[in-house]
């Protein structure tokens, strides 16, 4: 199945979704579409944050599950969401919040993108230290647009999140 990519940067890997609830998000989604099991990081820990280009926190909680070819996250976001601006209204939720691409170099990428006129607005490690990035690319998408590099770590929650979803799938 031929994946649906963004210019310039290569096929989606994940489209996330901002929920107000995650349990009830997570039931919605796995009786309406048979979409599971999903896998929930609560309040993941982050280091050496930048929301917006200042030193700042980002806590969020999030559900995977595997869509089609597409990884699924729904993302709540527990500090003032990334979406939020002094001068516009905030959208209800839910509403597609980021879709994420994998890229060969983070911080050259992130300067790509930063020259389309998408400027950073979060940036934050992993405790391991993996690196990720959210770019503003609503002008044009409607959404954020993720970037990170797929090391083993990663592949593997992807690959697993999959497998998973083709066992229950199975049964």
């Amino acid at each position: 199945m031929k994946k649906w990519s963004i210019p310039n940067l290569g096929p989606v890997v994940q489209v996330a979704y901002a929920v107000e609830n995650l349990k009830d998000a997570t039931s919605s989604w796995s009786e309406l579409f048979k979409v599971g099991p999903f896998f929930i990081k609560e309040h993941i820990p982050l280091k050496n944050v930048r929301v917006k280009g200042v030193h700042s926190t980002f806590d969020h909680s999030s559900a995977y599950a595997q869509w089609g070819p597409v990884m699924l996250e729904l993302i709540c976001e527990h500090t003032e969401r990334l979406a939020s601006t002094s001068n516009k209204e905030e959208k209800p939720l839910p509403y597609i919040h980021h879709c994420a691409v994998f890229v060969n170099d983070v911080e050259k990428t992130s300067k790509n993108l930063k020259n389309l006129g998408f400027e950073e607005i979060l940036y934050a490690e992993t405790l391991s230290g993996f690196p990720f990035a959210m770019h503003d690319a609503r002008k044009v998408f409607g959404h954020f647009v993720e970037i990170y590099e797929p090391n083993e770590e990663l592949t593997n929650f992807y690959r697993m999140v999959e497998e998973s979803s083709q066992s229950q799938n199975k049964e």
